[in-house]
């Protein structure tokens, strides 16, 4: 038994662990609440992950779902045909595209063998890839042709592998694609291959930038040139340059706006040789109506060109001399009219008959005279200008139209020359020498008509009037055109033998110095004394020099003479003199004048600081891009240079400062009415002003009274020549002159 003091003790530890106990029922009670709410939260946090797996596994369904649904659309919605082959061909699947190449429903498909619509004589195909595959497990691609009940066959591609289904079996998987199109597309573009080979025109196929992409056989065989060298190139590289580039601005504008453009053009092959074609040309467009190709398809027609010619000219032609007929003569014609009005030019209608042809004919019979007429035609055309036209009007009668005369003479030195021609012995095929003779009749435009008729009416009628006087000459319309055309006829026979005889003359004109009145130099001028005829004016004879070609030699013996007398002065012991010599339009624009120059002054001498060369205006202006070097050769030499007859031309100003002058003459037509015009006067003081602002001494010409010659000093002129101090006078008169001229002060 316990002690009481040991019962005293147990009882308080006994009511310390109660009060331990009561006081800890609150943690604990806390405790237990803490460990119920973690549960419930963490029950909570499993049904959220609950719920969110189910969701997810429901997404995953629905997706699944989608999956199939859209393999399957795409399966049987697919653009080409699935099929499944069992080993022994017959068919256990097939989708919707499948069904329809075929032609029949999946269901009656299904256990049916694919070679039933294979075409008959395709089968070897299929069965050699079908082996081909078996052997090498290698997927298998063919092309054959498939039928369906009651239609034509047509083309498909057919794909064949092998693989498991997913039951493990061995089953064929076959792809079929329609390629019946795309075949029809190669068979159209092979026809279209061989007709592009085979076509007789040909063919060009370029990008938008006109660069040549490709061209056919016949192209090469037309331009000589192979695909290789023209492709990346352009067309224009065939450009024959015989159309401008307005033609071909106007071409591509049609092309542009139209797409199309057809015509003739003028090309040139390989070998250089120009020939027409005609061209079509093609604009491609693509869908958004952009250019992106050009097709142009060409033809050779020269063969066609040369018959319209040959055409052209049977219906224009004369068929025995192969001269223009009457018709081209009058198309002609009208044509020269129009072209000589409209530029103010002379043309001569010259109408001929043979003397004596009707003898020959009678004679010798009709094919003598043929032959007799084809010569007369050769040696017509032989001796005329390319513009002139000869016509055979029928019979024995010719015609001759002369365009663009430099003077209405002109026509008769042709006549003369026909008649000297045609006189002259013809020896025929047969051994026969025969004669005849022609008589001409002249009309001119404007003079004689401003009609193609009057023309040819009027030739007619002057023809009359040479066969009426004789035969065997000419006759213009008008009798004073005749009569003026002999005389210039005998000025040229008389201008021939004057050279030969030493009949011209060089007359010398002083020059004067306004401000003293010493004479400083002299002209050279041109003087013909004839003996039958006495002197002739200069202004009859030099034109006749210059159309006959003698005006070079004439000039050349001018100069030779005057730096001879020069040279002859100075050792008479005359102070240096200024000689000027005239240079004709001719010899500046055919020789080389300072050749010339250098030859005669290096042949005789004289000094080059006193000789002079005038030149026209008209000289000038021609060759305004070489007349520069031509002057500086010449003042190179050390002569002086002078332009003649300033203000009658058409002068420059702005090539005029370039020119190396020193003179500039005034033309006697502004002097002679000087004191009582007052333009003259106006015109004389701006030549002077005008000469002195370019660094030039100015000289006036035809100075006749001492007004003329006081207004020219008043205004500064430097030197003037002219009847008021002399006229041109001989060489030994010149040199009295000069002796009595006065003396400066």
């Amino acid at each position: 038994m316990k002690k009481p003091a040991d019962a005293l003790i147990d009882s308080n530890q006994l009511r310390e662990r109660a009060e331990q106990i009561v006081a800890a029922q609150p943690a604990l009670e806390a405790v237990s609440q803490d460990n119920d709410k973690r549960l419930l939260h963490e029950l909570q946090v499993h049904q959220i992950e609950l719920e969110m797996l189910n969701e997810n596994l429901r997404q995953s369904q629905m997706e699944l779902e989608k999956s199939w649904a859209r393999y399957h659309d795409l399966y049987e919605l697919a653009p080409v045909g699935y099929l499944s082959l069992n080993d022994n061909d017959l068919i256990v699947d097939a989708n919707r595209t499948a069904s329809k190449l075929l032609g029949r429903l999946k269901k009656s498909l299904l256990e049916y063998p694919l070679t039933r619509f294979i075409v008959r004589d395709d089968h070897d195909i299929y069965y050699a890839h079908r082996k081909q595959l078996v052997k090498t497990g290698k997927a298998q691609q063919m092309e054959l042709r498939l039928t369906q009940a009651g239609a034509t066959s047509y083309w498909v591609r057919l794909e064949m592998n092998r693989t498991l289904d997913m039951d493990a079996n061995p089953v064929l998987r076959v792809i079929l694609s329609d390629i019946n199109e795309q075949k029809s597309n190669d068979e159209y573009l092979r026809q279209a291959a061989a007709m592009f080979e085979a076509t007789r025109e040909g063919v060009m196929i370029t990008d938008a930038q006109t660069r040549i992409l490709v061209v056919n056989r016949r192209f090469s065989e037309l331009t000589g040139y192979s695909a290789s060298e023209v492709i990346g190139m352009t067309p224009q590289m065939l450009s024959s340059g015989r159309q401008n580039e307005q033609f071909y601005t106007a071409m591509w504008d049609d092309v542009q706006k139209h797409s199309y453009w057809q015509g003739e053009i003028w090309d040139r092959r390989k070998d250089g040789e120009i020939f027409p074609q005609m061209l079509s040309i093609s604009a491609v467009r693509c869908e958004q109506n952009q250019i992106s190709h050009y097709v142009g398809v060409f033809s050779d027609i020269s063969k066609l060109k040369d018959a319209e010619a040959r055409l052209d000219f049977m219906a224009h032609h004369d068929p025995l001399t192969g001269l223009s007929n009457r018709l081209l003569l009058f198309s002609r014609l009208e044509h020269c009219i129009s072209m000589s009005r409209r530029e103010r030019k002379s043309a001569a209608l010259l109408m001929m008959d043979l003397d004596r042809f009707k003898d020959v004919n009678d004679s010798y019979g009709h094919l003598a005279g043929d032959e007799l007429l084809q010569q007369v035609a050769h040696r017509l055309t032989s001796r005329l200008r390319n513009i002139d036209t000869v016509t055979r009007l029928g019979g024995d009668e010719f015609a001759l139209l002369l365009e663009d005369l430099s003077h209405p003479q002109d026509a008769a030195l042709v006549a003369v020359e026909i008649l000297e021609s045609l006189s002259l012995p013809w020896q025929l095929s047969n051994g026969i020498e025969v004669r005849i003779g022609v008589s001409i009749g002249i009309s001119l435009f404007p003079e004689h008509g401003k009609s193609s008729e009057e023309l040819l009416q009027h030739a007619d009628t002057a023809l009359y009037r040479a066969k009426g006087e004789g035969r065997g000459n000419f006759k213009y319309f008008s009798e004073d055109m005749t009569h003026a055309a002999l005389r210039r006829i005998n000025l040229e026979t008389l201008l021939r033998r004057a050279v030969v005889k030493d009949e011209l003359l060089v007359y010398y004109q002083p020059q004067v110095d306004i401000r003293t009145g010493k004479i400083i130099g002299a002209e050279a001028l041109l003087r013909w004394h004839n003996a039958e005829e006495g002197m002739i004016p200069p202004d009859q004879f030099i034109p006749v020099a210059e159309e006959i070609g003698l005006i070079s030699e004439i000039g050349e013996w001018v100069l030779r003479q005057v730096c001879q007398q020069g040279m002859n002065w100075i050792a008479a012991g005359l102070p240096s003199l200024k000689l000027a010599v005239n240079l004709s339009l001719h010899q500046f624009r055919h020789g080389d004048v300072a050749a010339l120059v250098a030859e005669v002054l290096h042949e005789t001498g004289f000094p080059p600081g006193m000789l002079e060369l005038e030149l026209t205006e008209s000289a000038l202006m021609e060759r305004e891009s070489e007349v520069v070097l031509i002057l500086q050769r010449l003042q190179d030499l050390g002569v002086r240079l002078a332009i003649d007859d300033f203000g009658t031309g058409y002068s420059s100003f702005a090539y005029l400062k370039y020119f190396p002058l020193n003179i500039l003459k005034i033309d006697k037509t502004f002097i002679e009415d000087l004191t009582e015009m007052d333009d003259d006067k106006e015109i004389a003081a701006a030549i002077i002003g005008l000469g002195h602002t370019l660094h030039l001494q100015v000289l006036a010409e035809g100075v006749e009274t001492e007004e003329q010659l006081i207004f020219l000093k008043e205004q500064g002129c430097d030197f003037y020549q002219g009847y008021y101090a002399s006229p041109a006078v001989s060489a030994h008169d010149f040199f009295n002159l000069f002796q009595n001229s006065p003396v400066p002060k």
